[in-house]
């Protein structure tokens, strides 16, 4: 058996390429390994196994600390976990399929005391394929941490407004965001518990195609990010945190952009119903207007108390605009007859004095029903 694998040892050199190439195969993430870099490792690795199972020992302490290296390395290389462990599994069952076809080929009782280690075997793939995947576990959670900081440093900078080191530029090209290119942010409301879902949202991210990070800033989370679909990272949002609702900026260029884009999604935010994503571009006069509510109050009152006493008519006002201002067309949507829809619109001329059926009168019953949409957000949009 020792000579067995002594000879197995000495041919490592030819076996390792063709080794390496399935794994590579079944392993798209090993692309960002360079081939030459992980045949040397495939190579050492096998070199240290051929010796153990020649003297009966399980790896010693400088094979796993150096196991664990490797998981470091992989870390930093972008290969996921999982493949990497899938890995050390297509390698051990190929270098198993040698040990054994080369055994038969020398004499039948050969095999059959390679199978007496197949214990020992496994105690290597254990131990080794665990050391690296603890390691690697370790370097993700050091490197997310850094770019979760960097990411809040980022966004304080980009609040401020001003940046004369130029630090926010070096922190876009640490976080991989092109400073020069569109910045597209996603708003949301924090859980109740800061990190309740978060770590969730944060994995969900990574896998996102596009550079995509996430911070927090005061009461929101703000996620910005560089061509990825905001339909992808809103449909992440919500499956991390169910029932949030999600605002959405617009696309903008350059770093003030990233900063412009997240005032939007904020303000969108604001309009946004629990578990609803509302984009900026659609909605912001609402969005633009609700932060002015207290000086535009006396304007709006009229349609904000008419529209808590009688929610139907309000229900009637905003069909009749969604609807292409077409009283037969929201009758159909609110399940009325037209001449109800009539009477109802009718009905909030003569009590807010603003006919919907005018432009001016429709723009201030609209827009003051919307601005009701927060306080509505609790209990569903009472009257969309």
């Amino acid at each position: 058996m020792a000579r067995l694998c002594a000879d197995v040892r000495r041919d490592v050199p030819v076996i390792v390429p063709e080794i390496v190439t399935h794994i590579r195969a079944a392993s798209p993430d090993y692309d960002h390994v360079p081939r030459a870099d992980h045949e040397k490792y495939v190579g050492e690795q096998f070199r240290g196994l051929l010796d153990g199972l020649a003297t009966r020992r399980p790896p010693t302490a400088v094979q796993s600390e150096a196991a664990r290296e490797l998981g470091r390395q992989r870390a930093r290389q972008g290969v996921r976990v999982e493949e990497m462990i899938g890995a050390y599994q297509v390698g051990y069952r190929e270098m198993w399929n040698v040990l054994l076809a080369r055994a038969d080929a020398r004499e039948p009782q050969l095999a059959a005391q390679l199978v007496r280690l197949v214990d020992l075997w496994w105690t290597w793939i254990r131990l080794i394929s665990s050391a690296s995947a603890d390691a690697h576990a370790e370097t993700l959670r050091s490197q997310h941490a850094v770019q979760i900081t960097m990411a809040h440093r980022f966004l304080e900078i980009l609040h401020a407004g001003e940046d004369a080191s130029g630090e926010a530029v070096h922190l876009a090209r640490a976080l991989t965001f092109d400073p020069d290119g569109s910045f597209q942010a996603i708003c949301f409301l924090l859980p109740a518990r800061t990190e309740d879902g978060l770590d969730q949202l944060r994995q969900r991210l990574r896998r996102l195609p596009g550079t995509v990070h996430s911070a927090t800033r005061g009461s929101h989370g703000i996620v910005l990010c560089q061509s990825a679909s905001s339909d992808a990272v809103t449909t992440a949002v919500h499956d991390a945190l169910p029932g949030q609702g999600v605002g959405i900026g617009l696309l903008r260029p350059g770093l003030a952009g990233a900063e412009a884009s997240i005032v939007d999604a904020e303000r969108a935010l604001a309009v946004a119903c629990d578990g609803e994503a509302v984009q900026f571009g659609e909605e912001w006069l609402p969005a633009t207007l609700l932060p002015h509510s207290p000086r535009l109050a006396p304007l709006l009152q009229a349609g904000s108390d008419i529209a808590a006493e009688h929610p139907h008519l309000a229900q009637a006002v905003l069909g009749y605009a969604e609807c292409g201002f077409s009283i037969t067309a929201a009758a159909r949507s609110l399940n009325l007859h037209p001449n109800s829809v009539k009477y109802r619109l009718d009905r909030w001329t003569q009590l807010t004095g603003w006919d919907p059926r005018s432009v001016r009168g429709l723009l201030n019953s609209w827009i003051s029903l919307r601005m009701l949409a927060p306080e509505r957000s609790r209990t569903g949009r009472a009257t969309r």
